[in-house]
């Protein structure tokens, strides 16, 4: 019997994926070329670049019990310092950022892969090591439950033949399966080469910010680790680029000497390598049976730490919806949902993080005059204080525009396709009868959908029973909130979802789905319920006549 979803590629995407379809009841299996992991201490240049943990993130990985082992090795970073014609120009202050982790965590990307190999080998999924997808090919048109056959090259050369009913594409920037199905891969290779290499500094340069550096001389960032290391990324004239060799010591601190204004002594330099600048992604991210994310479907600059953040949200967009169409408790339909959700977000990344290195990266004089004259009174505006940070950390993205977001009136801010905020409010669950001071992000299910019961006041009482309402659907749990009694938390709570009563169904993922006012709600929830779940009775009629054949 063939396992439901095969999953190529074991980096942070893949294994995303594989821990979010595990812990949903999906068996996967999970392959990586690559032989072995590499030791965090000596990590290979093409495997170490994502560093940067976003608040988006976290808070994701916190609903599943992994942000505190991340917070207890990653470095936390205040804000940004961007710096031209040999001063400072502006900070950028990540305080404003609406989430408990009001900061950018910069951690190894072999230290956040770490977390996830063990997260998934918990729960029993072991990485088949130096196994190769070499082929596939998928017939949309047959009746065979598993469509999808792969050619498999194992370490000792063997060559299996394997069938699954679904393959999620994680390779990475070079994806056979990409070539395979040819997608074009849209975008641009940027001009300039960069330097890249970790390091230690000593100096003047504080580690609480990542820093910016725009000058005549090129492009450079640093971005600490902790302990006094950073990670270094310059733009280098071609001149200077040697095919033979990796940049050496010498070169970076040539290069930090001549961009910064932040007296700094470079040592102890761990690993450093070239590399170019990729900004391309595809336009669909499934074609039949096969679904792509991460690196496999979007690559582009550094700028602002998106990618990796990019790929893991990719997954966990992905995986609860796969997970119940496998189920049999949602039509398939709800897949296509992935690509009309995430294709916008991949195009915003590219779109912004091109600009912002199109002009960091300048030589030109005009650019360059005008980002030394109008920068440092921009970075005085309130709303840009407020608005970078919001978008840098990913807590901003939204989908309102989905299919899946359904809107039928009320008087708070909170909008269908939005992201949940975390707050703390009073919870009622289910029929219980005693309310409890809790955390939102800890009453919503990163397994199900929950219905938030929202009480004006907790000695609210709604006159629908929401538990019976939802009840014929097997993804859904209920839960009623009201706010606190101290007079902000109150502001906040009606704020946000209003003074009346209402309902928000919240997704596996989060975001909310559905958003309805007062008990009319009632037949506008049951008619999205039916259009994008299936009741218990649909579920298991579809599972026996899986069984059958």
């Amino acid at each position: 019997m063939s396992i439901p979803v095969l999953i190529v590629g074991a980096g942070p995407t893949g294994m995303t994926a594989a821990l979010e379809l595990s812990r949903l009841g999906i068996p996967v299996r999970l392959i990586e070329k690559v032989p072995a992991p590499p030791p965090a201490a000596a990590p290979p240049p093409e495997r170490s670049r994502a560093i940067g943990v976003q608040a988006r993130t976290l808070e994701l990985m916190e609903m599943r019990g992994l942000s505190e082992e991340m917070l207890r090795i990653g470095h936390p970073t205040a804000g940004v310092s961007v710096y031209g014609g040999g001063k400072r120009l502006f900070h950028l202050d990540f305080s404003h950022i609406d989430s408990r982790y009001h900061y950018l965590l910069f951690i190894s990307q072999m230290e956040t892969e770490r977390i996830l190999r063990e997260a998934i080998e918990k729960l029993g999924v072991a990485i088949e090591r130096g196994v190769e997808l070499v082929g596939f090919e998928q017939d949309a048109r047959t009746s065979d439950p598993s469509p999808v056959k792969a050619t498999l090259r194992h370490p000792d050369g063997r060559l299996e033949q394997a069938q699954a009913p679904w393959l999620i594409d994680a390779e990475g920037a070079h994806s056979a399966v990409r070539a395979t199905l040819d997608l074009h891969f849209e975008g641009r290779t940027m001009d300039e080469t960069y330097a890249l290499g970790d390091l230690h500094v000593d100096g003047d340069l504080a580690e609480d910010d990542f820093h910016i550096f725009s000058t005549e001389y090129g492009f450079m960032g640093l971005f600490p680790l902790g302990h006094r290391r950073f990670r270094i990324i310059a733009g280098v004239p071609p001149s200077k680029v040697r095919k033979d060799a990796a940049p050496a010591m010498a070169d970076l601190q040539a290069i930090y000497d001549e961009r910064s204004p932040v007296p700094g002594r470079f040592s102890d330099l761990r690993w450093a390598s070239w590399f170019r600048i990729n900004s391309r992604m595809v336009p669909h991210l499934r074609v039949g049976r096969v679904l792509l994310g991460g690196d496999a479907a979007h690559i582009h600059s550094p700028a602002a730490g998106q990618g990796m953040n990019t790929g893991i949200q990719d997954m966990i967009n992905l995986a609860w919806k796969l997970a119940l169409v496998i189920q049999g408790q949602a039509p398939e339909a709800l897949l296509d949902t992935y690509e009309q959700e995430r294709v916008p977000v991949a195009r915003y990344v590219l779109r912004k993080t091109e600009r912002i290195t199109d002009l960091m990266t300048s030589r030109r004089p005009v650019v360059r005059g005008l980002l030394r004259h109008l920068a440092p009174s921009l970075g005085g505006v309130r709303p840009l204080q407020r608005i970078v940070p919001f978008r840098i950390s990913q807590v901003a993205i939204a989908y309102r525009r989905s299919p899946l977001s359904a809107h039928h009136g009320r008087a708070g801010r909170l909008r269908a396709g939005d992201r949940v905020p975390d707050l703390p409010v009073l919870s009622l669950v289910g029929h219980g009868d005693a309310w409890q001071e809790r955390r939102l992000f800890g009453l919503l299910d990163p397994s199900r959908f929950t219905l938030l019961v929202v009480h004006p006041e907790a000695s609210d009482a709604a006159s629908v029973d929401w538990c019976e309402a939802v009840r014929p659907w097997p993804a859904i749990r209920v839960v009623g909130i009201a706010p606190l009694s101290d007079d902000a938390a109150r502001a906040r709570f009606h704020a946000i979802f209003g003074r009346s009563r209402g309902v928000l169904l919240v997704r596996p993922d989060g975001y909310v789905g559905f958003v309805g006012d007062k008990s009319a709600s009632a037949r506008h929830l049951e008619s999205y319920c039916r259009r994008w779940l299936r009741t218990w009775q649909e579920a298991r009629a579809l599972q026996q006549q899986a069984a059958l054949g």
